[in-house]
């Protein structure tokens, strides 16, 4: 497939308005939970690090809520990396030629890091569900018949299958 240059730099482009409303379903949790934006969740590590504590501690122990935010907190960290590298350090964006894919190339503390156009356009399918899963973590329906929040095998598979979280562990 000829990835032009234009397709990737759109790309680039997407991940960084996809980023922005994952940062933002993150933010307006952290703000629900506290009331306002406590200053030492000011950046999107430590504002993922504040939401999933307060999911931990507001939700009880028969809710699949904790488990999938320390999961998507973990499974967040390589796309995030991707994304501070792009927006600290990016050096290069290649459009793809017979010997190689299409990539974005960053630098970060003298470690040179890339990504291929395939590789990113998986991130960002995946990043763009994450808003909606935010908001069914932060906000567990457990009253309710077929929340997806309870901790049951069928809502386990269902959590792997619509985001791709790894086997949340009870």
């Amino acid at each position: 497939m000829d990835i032009s240059h234009e397709r990737i730099s759109s790309s680039l482009r997407s991940l960084l308005l996809v980023w922005a409303s994952v940062e933002k379903a993150v933010r307006d949790e952290v703000v629900r939970a506290h009331g306002l934006l406590p200053p030492r969740a000011r950046g999107i590590a430590a504002a993922l690090q504040t939401w999933e504590s307060a999911v931990i501690e507001s939700q009880p122990a028969n809710s699949l809520g904790p488990l999938l935010a320390t999961a998507l907190r973990r499974q967040l960290q390589k796309p995030l990396d991707v994304r501070n590298g792009v927006c600290h350090g990016l050096i290069g964006i290649s459009a793809a030629t017979e010997q190689m894919q299409a990539t974005l190339r960053w630098e970060i503390n003298d470690v040179r890091h890339a990504i291929a156009w395939d590789e990113l356009q998986a991130q960002l399918g995946w990043l763009s569900k994450l808003p909606r899963a935010v908001s069914i973590i932060s906000n567990p329906s457990l009253k309710d018949a077929g929340s997806r929040t309870t901790n049951t095998a069928e809502n386990r598979a269902w959590w792997r299958s619509e985001f791709s979280f790894g086997e949340p562990e009870p």
